[in-house]
């Protein structure tokens, strides 16, 4: 049997943070989910101790301490990490917002759906994609 899939998501307001993970389990139940608060947060539970490598890392960008962008500035700098997919999830829907997150390589960029039904959908697309139809490198064709 395969490894569960892991997220990391960072996000800086608890109840979304909250909110994010009831609704995934309503979707995935089986998705382990680890939550940390912003962008160095992130880097270090990424660069720390040794832990789970997570498959997919979901971002908010308006965060304090270290904002999505810089998050992502960092991140792909880092050998290690180039190859996590960053999905950008936020409320933005500014294009220097958009075109600013695939400039720093983000995977991906979707708004925040306005209600509970949208967003279990979102959710219920998402995890179908990064589990289901995209192909994501195992740590083994890493030689990690």
């Amino acid at each position: 049997m395969s490894r569960p899939f892991t997220l990391l998501l960072v996000e800086d307001e608890l109840a979304d943070a909250e909110l994010f993970q009831d609704m995934l389990t309503e979707v995935a139940p089986d998705i382990h989910v680890t939550h940390v608060e912003h962008g160095q947060a992130a880097l270090d539970h990424l660069t720390g101790p040794p832990q789970p490598r997570p498959d997919l890392i979901v971002l908010d960008l308006n965060m304090p301490v270290m904002n999505g962008h810089d998050f992502l500035a960092q991140a792909k700098q880092v050998a290690a990490l180039r190859s996590i997919p960053v999905l950008v999830l936020s409320t933005s829907d500014h294009p220097e917002d958009i075109h600013r997150a695939y400039d720093g390589q983000a995977s991906g960029y979707v708004l925040k759906p306005g209600t509970y039904q949208e967003y279990t959908q979102v959710l219920g697309t998402i995890q179908a994609y990064w589990r289901g139809l995209v192909k994501l490198p195992s740590l083994e064709e890493l030689g990690s």
